[in-house]
């Protein structure tokens, strides 16, 4: 792929150079990873859905919450190689990293298509713009602040799916902006939007906004009328099918539920998981957990939903007769939260790129070389709108990484100054500034991982203690259920919180109950009575067994199994197949 520069060697061997970088930090990240283990809740959600479209199960195939194409990719890797269970979240691990190598192609095929169209756009003789190494550096390490830092190639996520799907509708409104605007482009974006869709819910908005962003860089609203609607038949192609599948299972019109309930959980602060109908105003449960023993509290989820952990598998069902409302209290606190993180990313973070940015302008505005706001800034703007929906309802780091490269991609492209030498060695300065607060960026996240390379104390980089906890037991105590007889298939219960036992997908049993570990003192500090009723009452839902997730150190569970040197143990109940589960001898 050339570059239009009077100098390609140089950059040519720039780009190899960023790659190079590119990969040996997406390996070492990816090798973190896959060598503790690490997983999060929606990865078990993604690897459950894989497995139903893999056995044709359509009824739990289709879900509401979660989008489809990540587990469209997990699935066929995990069939193939059919990993062991110390092995499968290592091979998630894999896959994250092709994603990655995906994510990293697609953005330089948008990047250095804004390159070339700026270039087209800044006749040399008149105009001066950043220097080629410049806006080449810049854009890998704004890359690989978004992909390292932001979204993270260790997160079990769609989230570096949607990225790569991202910086590829970007590139194509850039080619469509350059003159490229041929309904074969607005075919492919249109499509490439659907993509976006099925890898998460979020994009089905957002795409409208690509399509009018799309209307508006062609320069022609005559044509662009006739083209936009290429566009949008390319993404009925691909994203109608499922809404129809999403509809006829929901049984109404939906394109799925996941903002319904975000909102609710994050705005009207509905509990997650186990709503009971206790906040005033949200609705009727229509089919909750049930709350089968009071102090402490155990909830049994009786239902026909599939999945390791059915809570978390289609909270849909289980929050079916939420009705979430604008609430002005619980709006203002997710708004503050939002602009507080976003306030930190861009003023503290990067602020060094905004002042240098805004110091720039500041030269256009005196020699009024503004771009065309809405011809020339449209990725600015689809970043923006996507910074505030998600402010509206909840902001994590890996839901924005892509936006924000696109935040200051049209930015950086829209700096053009007077040609003079003064103003080229303006530029050069201004990029070498910019590029030194993304390597700063980049250098401050990795260096918990240097650290730790290096022998030295560091906090785990990954996530929290607990987190990092539940991972590395995790392959130790599927195996220790399977040797204790607990076979694939089997319920079992959980002192903990279920939401991050990821041992249980690993030994392929179902969650069908929990005690919240921070609730169990009164169990594990009572008499023997008090903790013969709560077995009794765990027993009462079909489980095979309890496992109790970080035990209190100055507790020994009289009955229980300990996995190994962990703080997990496992209690069996004495169960005929045929029959309900007994208690085994406390």
């Amino acid at each position: 792929m050339s570059i239009a520069t009077n100098k390609p060697f140089p950059l040519t061997f720039l780009r190899a150079c960023f790659w190079l970088v590119a990969i040996v930090l997406g390996v070492l990240h990816t090798w973190a990873g896959a060598s503790s283990r690490s997983m999060n809740p929606d990865g078990i959600a993604y690897l459950d859905m894989g497995d139903a479209y893999l056995r044709g199960d359509w009824n739990m195939a289709i879900n509401p919450y979660w989008s489809p194409l990540y587990s469209w990719l997990l699935a066929p890797v995990i069939y193939v190689f059919h990993p062991s269970m110390r092995w499968e979240f290592p091979v998630v691990h894999l896959v994250n990293f092709l994603i990655y190598l995906l994510a990293l192609i697609c953005f330089e095929f948008f990047w250095l298509r804004l390159m070339r169209w700026q270039q087209a756009n800044s006749p040399e003789a008149e105009i001066a713009t950043f220097p080629g190494w410049a806006w080449l550096s810049l854009g890998y390490t704004l890359f690989l602040y978004s992909a390292l830092n932001l979204i993270k190639i260790w997160s079990v996520t769609p989230d570096m799916l949607v990225a790569a799907l991202v910086f590829l509708a970007a590139g194509l409104i850039v080619r469509i902006r350059a003159g490229a605007a041929t309904w074969r482009t607005f075919a492919l974006l249109g499509c490439v939007l659907g993509m976006g869709y099925l890898a998460k819910t979020a994009m089905f908005l957002l795409a409208f906004v690509f399509l009018a962003i799309s209307f508006f860089s062609v320069g022609d609203l005559r044509r662009a009328s006739k083209l936009v609607p290429v566009a949008l038949f390319g993404f009925l192609l691909i994203a109608g099918p499922y809404v129809a599948a999403l509809s006829n299972v929901k049984g109404s019109l939906t394109y799925g539920d996941t903002g319904k309930l975000m909102y609710a959980w994050h705005v009207n602060s509905v509990p997650h998981p186990h709503w009971q109908g206790e906040v005033p105003g949200a609705g009727i449960p229509q089919h909750p957990s049930i709350k089968i023993f009071e102090s402490p509290p155990i909830y049994k989820f009786s239902g026909p939903v599939g999945g390791t952990y059915p809570i978390s598998y289609n909270p849909v069902y289980w929050y079916e007769g939420i009705t979430p409302r604008l609430e002005l209290k619980g709006q203002v606190k997710v708004l503050v939260d939002a602009l507080d993180y976003y306030f930190d990313l861009f003023f503290r973070q990067q602020g060094g790129l905004l002042v240098t940015l805004l110091f720039l302008y500041f030269f256009m505005i005196r020699s009024k070389n503004l771009p065309k706001l809405l011809r020339d800034s449209g990725l600015t703007i689809v970043a923006l709108l996507a910074l505030g929906m998600y402010a509206l309802v909840h902001v994590q780091p890996r839901y924005i990484g892509a936006f924000v490269v696109l935040f200051w991609a049209d930015l950086v492209a829209g700096v053009r100054l007077p040609n003079s030498r003064d103003a080229h060695r303006l530029l050069a300065f201004a990029g070498a500034v910019m590029l030194s607060v993304n390597l700063i960026n980049i250098a401050a996240f990795n260096f918990d991982g240097v650290r730790k390379l290096i022998g030295l104390p560091t906090p785990n980089p990954l996530n929290s203690a607990t987190k990092a906890g539940a991972r590395t037991w995790a392959g130790e105590v599927a195996e220790e259920l399977h040797r204790l007889g607990i076979e694939s298939g089997d319920k079992v219960a959980v002192i903990g919180y279920a939401f991050t036992s990821f041992w249980a997908r690993l030994a392929r049993v179902q969650i069908v109950a929990e005690m919240f570990d921070w609730e169990a003192d009164p169990f594990w500090l009572g008499g023997p009575a008090a903790q013969a009723e709560v077995l009794k009452a765990f027993a009462g839902t079909g489980a095979r067994a309890i496992v109790a997730e970080r035990v209190p150190h100055h507790v020994t569970p009289s009955g229980w199994h300990q996995v190994g040197s962990s703080n997990y143990y496992i209690y069996l109940f004495n169960v005929n197949r045929r029959s309900k589960p007994a208690l085994a001898a406390f």
